[in-house]
């Protein structure tokens, strides 16, 4: 099987050859080992299975953000706008720019065995880079009208944008947005049902009606609001992080109805075991995740820290789990 054929083997409900993979590591680590090892080397030198391709939509492009720089990442630490009303006359991505799409080919003209994934950040995490977090959820409660007002705004581009994005030659549609943390959902169900899952349904709708699963990205602790994942119609959820969720529970709660593309350690097996541990931890999170399939391995960020050995030793724990003919 090819890349591709094994990931869409997955999509459809069946049992590939091996389970599919990609993962995720510390950035700057990335662009080392891109120069060590070749570059985009989790798919050149380990032979991953998915590429991720993020169109450049360019939110609030009329605003600069103050940020300051660790000597890793850069933090935004002031919003963009004093207030929601502020930004009710901002300027919206141009939805028909081409520049948004043209990334979406050239990965397929480089990588035609590999399957796409199009990350879209969702309408909600879009929107809090104008008022950052704790104001948002303030205006959430103080100004909701002027919210959806925005929010509505917003995803009717997405939606376009979307509309066109399934359109071209990608295997998954992968929205994303940060909604929980490590103690659970940072915002209440029916928040997060109004302003969050509201203006994706719709998203998730355009792409079924292409012929394409869409899967959803957030960190945190999700077991208490998968049924929220089920009810928007996803068919996919990322990464389900071990440390703030055990694997069978998970998959007893969901059975078929989710796949899991995620499921390895990145805080702990994987950056402080052994090599064997590593192995280990993977065979377990396969025996608990994907006997039956609906399982595309991947990681939270990986520590810049963890040995090298370590990341061999998952690739090599990976392509071992194998699914009888």
């Amino acid at each position: 099987m090819t890349s591709r054929e094994r990931v869409r083997a997955v999509l459809a409900g069946h049992r590939p050859d091996r389970v599919p993979f990609n993962f995720w590591m510390d950035r700057d680590r990335m662009a080392e080992l891109d120069r060590l090892l070749g570059a985009n080397f989790r798919v050149s030198h380990y032979g991953a299975d998915v590429i991720e391709v993020i169109p450049p939509i360019p939110w609030w492009r009329e605003r600069e953000a103050r940020r300051v720089w660790d000597g890793k990442t850069s933090w935004q630490i002031e919003p963009l706008v004093g207030s929601i009303e502020e930004a009710m006359d901002l300027a919206l991505p141009d939805p028909d720019n081409p520049a948004l799409y043209r990334p979406i080919a050239e990965a397929r003209a480089a990588w035609p065995d590999r399957a796409i994934f199009c990350l879209i950040v969702s309408p909600f995490e879009a929107l809090l880079p104008l008022r950052l977090m704790e104001q948002t959820f303030l205006d959430l409660v103080d100004r909701p009208a002027l919210v959806h007002r925005l929010l509505g705004r917003m995803a009717a581009v997405l939606e376009r944008i979307v509309s066109r994005a399934v359109c071209e030659d990608i295997d998954v549609l992968y929205l994303a947005g940060d909604i929980a943390s490590r103690n659970g959902a940072m915002l209440s169900p029916r928040h997060l049902r109004e302003f969050v899952f509201g203006y994706l349904r719709p998203l998730v709708a355009v792409a079924h009606a292409a012929g394409k699963p869409a899967f959803y990205h957030t960190d945190g602790r999700v077991m208490d609001i998968l049924d929220l994942f089920l009810e928007a119609g996803f068919d996919g959820l990322n990464p389900l992080e071990p440390r703030y969720h055990e694997a069978r529970e998970f998959r007893r709660r969901v059975g078929d109805r989710l796949i899991l593309y995620g499921g390895l350690d990145n805080c702990g097996v994987i950056p402080r075991g052994t090599p064997d541990d590593v192995r280990a931890h993977v065979r377990d999170q396969f025996d608990a995740l994907g006997r039956q399939g609906r399982l595309i391995f991947s990681s939270h960020d990986i520590p810049a820290t963890t040995p090298q050995e370590n990341i061999d030793a998952m690739v090599e724990g990976i392509k071992v789990c194998r699914y009888n003919p």
